[in-house]
C-alpha cells in the first residue's frame, strides 16, 4: 500500500468502540467531516497530553461540524479507565492487532514507525508532559508505533494528512 495522502480516498473500517457501540466510516462520510487521531496507547505520557488537548478544543472542533473517531491501541480495560476520568464523548476505537508491531487501522493508513517529524519532537512533548506532572503508566502497543491525525471530507477524500503528534492548530484549519 502506498502513502496514504491528501486527495487519496479515505481506507474504510468497521470496528466495535469501547463506549459509542459498532463504527462503520463507510456510513459516517458524507455527514460531515471526519477526524481520525490515532493515538498510540493511554499509558505514554505525550498521548495523554494531547488526549487532553484534543478534549479541550473539543467544542471547537465540534461546533464546525466535525465527528473525532479516537484509535488507540490500549486495551478495553485501560481505555475505560480514561474514558471515565476524562468523560470521553467521542469513539474510542481499538485497532486490531496482527503482530507484535502491527496495528491493522494504523497500517491501513501508513502509520508504521515513528516518522522523522514525531521523533524530532519527542524531546520537547516529553519535556512537556514531564512539567506538567504526566507520568508514564502501563505500556501496551508498539512503543515506536507513529501517532497521526487525518481528516476525511464529506466526499471520503482525506484532506489533512499528518504522521505526528496532535497539530490543534492545523486541525482547526482545516475544518
Amino acid at each position: 500500500m502506498g502513502k496514504i495522502s491528501v486527495g487519496q480516498e479515505a481506507p474504510i473500517f468497521k470496528a466495535d468502540s469501547y463506549n459509542a457501540g459498532p463504527i462503520d466510516l463507510s456510513e459516517l462520510i458524507g455527514k460531515q467531516k471526519i477526524v481520525l487521531i490515532f493515538s498510540r496507547y493511554f499509558g505514554c505520557p505525550i498521548c495523554q497530553m494531547d488526549l487532553k488537548e484534543l478534549i479541550d478544543n473539543l467544542p471547537e472542533i465540534e461546533g464546525k461540524g466535525a465527528k473525532i473517531l479516537y484509535i488507540t491501541q490500549s486495551s478495553k480495560e485501560k481505555a475505560d479507565e480514561f474514558i471515565k476520568k476524562y468523560n470521553i464523548t467521542f469513539p474510542v476505537i481499538p485497532s486490531p492487532q496482527e503482530s507484535k508491531k502491527v496495528f491493522t487501522f494504523y497500517k491501513e493508513y501508513d502509520l508504521g514507525m515513528m516518522s522523522m517529524g514525531a521523533v524530532k519532537n519527542l524531546p520537547g512533548k516529553m519535556k512537556a508532559a514531564k512539567d506538567a506532572g504526566i507520568e508514564h503508566g502501563d505500556y501496551e502497543g508498539w512503543e515506536k508505533q507513529c501517532p497521526g491525525q487525518f481528516v476525511i471530507g464529506e466526499d471520503g477524500n482525506i484532506i489533512q494528512a499528518i504522521r505526528n503528534w496532535l497539530d490543534i492548530g492545523s486541525l482547526l484549519e482545516v475544518l
